[in-house]
């Protein structure tokens, strides 16, 4: 479904299989060229039903010339080698979001990291090739592209008569990008800052020292700072009470935290048993993997604010809770 939001801006909802059902790409136009903010879901029929939403408003998917991406999640650039292939656009995103990307091409590396990853973290083989499993699944929507057009943080770009800021926020991905129009006072919020949930926050399991809740929390502070008046976010609908929104999704995760250190006692456990105990109601491999990394997000921030000890036992993290600390 496609809606012009106002003159030459429109918000376009595309379906998805998956739990949040719908993903929200942006499209500007000036004249007879096009710049969207995200791609969609690569999945079958998904570029057809795409170019006829897009004409139903008298707009040609072929004058597609920019693509930027806020990340490279499959529900939000998966479709980006189609188009470019298909129009002939450039693609922009960020140099992390690229790497992670770049990641993705690279299939035997990534499953030996993979492995050897949540291997650490306690999870078993038959565990382990179910995330693999999954991440085969993943390689195979993305549709490859290429480019060299890396966005630089609070740079600007014109299009047409539309000028707008990249604002970098890592944190739901090491390379997320958002994009804001200080003339209109909006935000273009990819799954930075969500209306009704917190955004998944997962480790890089090529990088032990990011921090992923530090890091968002960080971006959050960036976004704040902003005068904006209306967030138009990767799902859901538009919302203008950003600092209260702000607000809500940092208690959100400083509860979680706590009630992941109050998990742990004098006893050892690993992030997967951890998981376990606060994921009951998981039942498929998927809905584990994701508690597992929400886990050890919040594990790796206690354990840099001095709550928790880490220690290593045949190749296995394990974490016992520091006394009157957390």
């Amino acid at each position: 479904m496609i809606s012009e939001i106002e003159k030459n801006f429109y918000r376009i909802t595309l379906r998805m299989p998956y739990r949040l059902k719908h993903v929200n790409a942006y499209l500007l136009a000036h004249d007879k060229e096009l710049a969207l903010f995200d791609t969609g879901l690569n999945i079958t029929g998904a570029y057809e039903y795409l170019a006829n939403d897009m004409a139903n408003k008298g707009l040609n998917i072929n004058n597609i010339k920019k693509v930027f991406l806020t990340h490279v999640h499959t529900d939000h650039c998966s479709m980006a080698g189609v188009l470019q292939k298909k129009t002939g656009a450039k693609v922009y995103l960020s140099k992390a979001a690229f790497e992670e990307y770049q990641h993705f091409c690279k299939a035997d590396s990534t499953v030996k990291q993979l492995k050897k990853f949540y291997s650490r973290q306690g999870m078993g083989s038959r565990q382990i090739d179910a995330v693999i499993e999954e991440y085969e699944i993943i390689r195979d929507i993305i549709d490859e592209f290429n480019t060299d057009n890396f966005l630089q943080n609070n740079e600007t770009h014109d299009f047409g008569d539309w000028k707008f800021e990249v604002i970098f926020t890592p944190g739901h991905a090491a390379g997320h990008t958002c994009f804001f129009f200080r003339k209109k006072s909006f935000l273009l919020a990819g799954d930075h800052i969500l209306p009704y949930i917190a955004p998944i926050l997962s480790p890089d399991i090529f990088d032990d020292n990011f921090r992923p809740l530090a890091t968002y929390l960080d971006s959050l502070n960036v976004i704040e700072k902003l005068p904006a008046v209306t967030v138009y976010p990767g799902h859901g609908n538009a919302f203008i009470d950003l600092k209260e929104r702000l607000e809500d999704i940092r208690k959100h995760h400083e509860k979680r935290k706590r009630m992941i250190w109050g998990c742990l006692n004098s006893e050892p456990k690993t992030a997967y048993t951890i998981s376990s105990e606060i994921s009951v109601s998981a039942v498929h491999n998927f809905e584990k993997f994701m508690a597992l990394n929400e886990t050890i997000v919040y594990l790796k921030e206690l354990k840099a604010e001095g709550a928790i000890k880490e220690d290593m036992t045949d190749n296995v993290l394990f974490y016992t809770r520091i006394k009157n600390t957390g």
